[in-house]
């Protein structure tokens, strides 16, 4: 691609950066591209890419300011996306035709890369952000940005540092630096749209099971009325209080579904702070012990006494679930549910265990428990208990791991750093 002012070489990049007996021009451009590569590889965020991607092309052109400007449709026009500069606040998102009447609305139009050692002695030249900045702009640079024959956009790069006016060697580094930067930019666009598009796909799944659920509640609680409108109409006191006991029932299961798509749906940072996990044990334990007392399940606890950085109320959450269903778990006729909590291991990190002597879980449905919607207690459970547990443990650096046998029961193992893991490092 030939550039505008003097860049005729269609070469690969870096090739005319070689003065004759001298390699460091050469060296300058590797390690700045290398630099670029550093700086934007491994990111999969668009905006993320794009802000490492203008320091990276800061740094390496040695300039004083740097813009993106990003291809936007319905009219085709720019926008100044991502800004680096003095007094540019005020330009992020403003528009830009794609015309002659600016340098980057020229490039964008003729896709071909410009240098402009004297930007108030050309035509193009927009000096209307110079005024509403109180920037003054020397030298520019402007080249496109595309990847896959799509154009995504403008890269343009403002006056050396050193004061000198770009050159054709500074356009061509450039030119490279822009290709590794549209092709950052492509994949992290492609990333985004494949989990928009999962994202869509889940979102579907869960309206359906969340439907399902809803739908078995509700039915539930029609019928804990009908039998309450039969009730009071011959007020016998057994018929109100089975009927009432029926409605309160499914009304925890319409608010616990509430509660776990909530839990679900949302990306959330624990707030963890320091906490006695056999205290937290001891609480959930006191919680259900009615629960489990009506079934005839013993809820033991024991374990070591030990202060770690949790999210108090979403490991509470997650053993809530786990103890609600290790007692189902143990049927009609009773059975004993443990919590455990103690070291897992030499490693810094802390085990909670929950184990019952119940009916155990099917080889076949282990690898499915962690999915929203499947439960084993058919119409009894959301099924998002577990998946809710799982994503509240990650969420803290943790794992949770299962241990199962039919008829002989279940454990359930949280491991979680004692510390975040953020902190831990630092």
């Amino acid at each position: 691609m030939q550039a505008a002012h003097g860049n005729k070489s269609g070469a690969p990049a870096l090739a005319s950066l070689r003065p004759e007996g001298s390699d460091r021009p050469v060296r300058r451009g590797l390690d700045a591209l290398a630099q670029v590569c550093q700086m934007v590889a491994g990111d999969l965020d668009v905006e993320t890419v794009m802000r490492s991607a203008m320091r990276a092309a800061e740094t390496a052109m040695n300039a004083e300011a740097c813009t993106i400007f990003l291809r936007e449709p319905d009219p085709p026009h720019l926008s100044f996306h991502i800004v680096d500069g003095p007094q540019t606040d005020g330009l992020a998102r403003t528009a830009l035709p794609i015309d002659d009447r600016s340098i980057a609305g020229w490039v964008a139009a003729h896709q071909q890369p410009l240098l402009v050692p004297d930007a108030y002695g050309d035509a193009r030249f927009n000096r209307e952000y110079d005024a509403r900045t109180g920037f003054r702009t020397r030298s520019i640079i402007c080249v496109p940005l595309a990847a896959k024959g799509r154009p995504l956009g403008v890269l343009q790069v403002l006056n050396r540092r050193d004061g000198r006016p770009f050159d054709a060697d500074d356009l061509e580094l450039a030119q490279a630096v822009a290709g590794l930067i549209a092709v950052a930019i492509h994949n992290a666009e492609e990333h985004q749209a494949r989990v928009a598009a999962e994202r869509l796909a889940t979102v579907g799944q869960t309206m359906a099971g969340m439907a399902h659920c809803i739908k078995n509640i509700l039915n539930g609680l029609q019928a804990g009325s009908y039998i309450l409108d039969q009730s009071l109409q011959s007020a016998p006191e057994s018929g109100v209080a089975r009927g009432w006991e029926m409605v309160k029932r499914n009304m925890g299961l319409l608010s616990n579904i509430v509660l776990d798509m909530l839990s679900y749906s949302r990306p959330r940072k624990p707030l963890c702070r320091p906490c006695q996990v056999a205290e937290i044990c001891q609480g959930v334990a006191a919680l259900l012990q009615p629960q489990a007392a009506a079934r005839g399940v013993a809820l033991v606890t024991s374990g070591e006494t030990a202060e770690v950085c949790v999210d108090e109320a979403g490991i509470k959450r997650c053993l809530l679930n786990l103890v609600g269903n290790a007692i189902d778990a143990c049927g009609p006729s009773g059975g004993l549910v443990e919590i455990e909590a103690g070291p897992a291991g030499a490693d810094g990190r802390f085990a909670i265990r929950v184990r019952d002597n119940g009916c155990g879980i099917d080889p076949a449905a282990q690898g499915k428990i962690f999915a929203p919607f499947f439960s084993t207690k058919g119409n009894k459970g959301t099924g998002l208990g577990l998946p809710v547990t799982k994503k509240i443990v990650e969420e803290h650096g943790g794992a949770i791991q299962v241990r199962s046998a039919r008829g002989e029961g279940t454990e359930f193992t949280i491991v979680l750093p004692v510390r975040p893991e953020a902190e831990a490092s630092g």
